[in-house]
């Protein structure tokens, strides 16, 4: 018997979550969220409305998550591993984060709802990522009088010439850009591709150039 009406919306964000871990993208439906969560279907409908929105708060939910966990991180050596780490775990060919997060860049060029709520997710992401590289450029570039490292002017830091603000946009369609490669590659080499990224990523924030 399902339990009354009284269920978080988070609980069905995590349900839906085993959902698709359990039984793929494809077969993701509100009745079966409703089924694992042990509520009624129009619960589900409730908070939700339609599949893509599910959708879409999953990936918010995954995307969010793995930010928080970002932020907490603190030095050079522990952030940008750990951080590429999370980005090639998110761009598995068995990862449903990007099959979700593509699926609705595709929904969205005909739903503008849809659509706005994935800008403001990119624009969230562009913002801490800008932030956490300047938090890391801080910690390579301490002594500002090193020459050849980020410049600051006025308020604004740029690396190489370019602000942290579009160097965190580069970065951010760079590794979606790499999960498309990964979802339909078979030959895309994972880990090659995100060591030698983490290589470029180190000598940027160090200035270097081999």
């Amino acid at each position: 018997m399902a339990k009354p009406n009284v269920v978080s919306k988070q609980e069905l964000i995590e349900a839906a979550k085993a959902c698709i871990v359990e039984s793929g993208l494809e077969k993701l439906t509100l009745k079966m969220v409703a089924d694992k969560a042990n509520v009624s279907q129009g619960t589900v409908y409730y908070h939700f409305h339609t599949k893509n929105q599910l959708m879409l708060d999953v990936v918010k939910d995954v995307c969010l998550r793995s930010w928080e966990e970002m932020s907490h991180t603190q030095s050079v050596e522990f952030a940008v591993p750990e951080a590429l780490n999370a980005a090639k775990e998110r761009c598995r060919p068995d990862s449903f984060f990007h099959r979700l997060f593509l699926s609705l860049v595709v929904f969205s060029f005909n739903n503008e709802e849809i659509r706005r709520e994935l800008g403001q997710l990119l624009a969230f992401e562009n913002k801490v990522l800008s932030e956490k590289i300047l938090e890391l450029i801080a910690d390579n570039h301490a002594d500002s009088s090193v020459e050849g490292t980020a410049v600051q002017t006025g308020r604004e830091k740029r690396l190489m010439g370019v602000s942290t603000e579009i160097w965190a946009v580069l970065i951010n369609a760079l590794i979606d850009g790499l999960a498309v490669q990964c979802l339909v590659s078979p030959e895309f080499d994972r880990d090659k591709v995100f060591a030698e990224l983490g290589v470029f990523i180190q000598n940027l924030l160090e200035n270097k150039s081999d």
